[in-house]
């Protein structure tokens, strides 16, 4: 888990832009990419929480106040641990990548494995408009336990709705296009299916940080592509009237099952119900395809770069 004012900042520049954007408005192209400015260039962890085991470093940058969103953009990024006797000593390098591909704003993405809990610290090297890269360090927390399971942890059995509970799509989801192949099994019957699945926790119509709605758009195109082999399944956040329950912060109870606070959230479980991959916030179709790809061969997920 990041500092909360490192989270505090990222998610206010990221409400402006779901307000700019309109969560429920699905971007028909990618977004042209700004020209740089002159300030200074200023890493923003995307995340609520790590764990032991690997985890998915999701990052934004700032630059004169606002989100960068360069697809040639890359940030070498080194691994520290805190708490041992040689907090200068590299445990792991990952790069973040551009994964901001049908995304409202730039997100980088890289990779990393924590064999402890503690405090461990990240370097992350910026380019900037003129002179030398700038290194900027980040404190890191690893919870030793999880709040939100994680991976190598069992999938959670709840029964959210289906479409056998309401036949009326509009009611069960806020998405403006609703996929009834999404709304057709629980989680627990998933499970029980020992078949591979997918299971997405988010709110197309509602979501605080305009990602819902193109994560929605990934999921089905993959679904698509992967349904003779994975299940797919789709959890509304916010039970119907969805406005009324978004204004009063009323998760729907497979949200408190999972231990959700925050959405959206994407997890890949294998065939034995373990989690095998757990997404927070924006995901793109080039990051999310080959690691289910893995998924329904029945192969371990393996993070690029590893």
């Amino acid at each position: 888990m990041t500092t909360s004012t490192t989270i505090r900042m990222f998610v206010l520049t990221l409400l402006v832009l779901s307000l700019l954007t309109g969560c429920g408005q699905t971007p028909t192209s990618n977004p042209t990419t700004p020209s740089r400015g002159q300030g200074a260039m200023v890493p923003v962890l995307a995340l609520s929480e790590l764990a032991p085991g690997p985890n998915r470093i999701a990052v934004g940058v700032l630059q004169d106040g606002s989100p960068i969103n360069d697809p040639e953009l890359s940030l070498p990024m080194r691994f520290f641990y805190l708490d041992g006797g040689n907090a200068a000593e590299v445990r792991s390098e990952s790069t973040a990548v551009y994964r901001g591909e049908g995304l409202p704003f730039g997100l980088y993405v890289g990779y990393a494995t924590f064999d402890q809990p503690g405090a461990w610290g990240v370097e992350i090297t910026l380019p900037q408009a003129e002179g030398e890269p700038v290194v900027s360090r980040l404190r890191l927390d690893v919870l030793a336990q999880p709040q939100v399971p994680a991976v190598g942890m069992a999938a959670i059995p709840t029964n959210n709705l289906t479409i056998r509970d309401q036949p009326d799509l509009t009611r069960l989801t806020s998405d403006a296009r609703p996929d009834a192949d999404l709304y057709q099994m629980t989680i627990s019957e998933a499970i029980a299916a020992e078949k591979p699945f997918v299971v997405a926790f988010s709110t197309p119509g509602y979501c605080q940080t305009a990602v819902c709605a193109p994560n929605q758009m990934v999921l089905k195109q993959l679904k698509d592509q992967y349904q003779a082999s994975t299940n797919f399944i789709h959890v509304e956040v916010y039970a119907y009237p969805f406005g009324e329950n978004f204004q009063a912060q009323r998760f729907v109870p497979s949200m408190r099952d999972w231990n959700l606070r925050t959405e959206p959230w994407t997890f890949l479980v294998d065939a034995n119900g373990i989690i095998q991959a757990r997404y927070e916030g924006g995901l793109t179709f080039a990051e999310l395809e080959p690691a289910l790809a893995q998924l329904a061969a029945g192969e371990p997920i393996t993070p690029p770069g590893e």
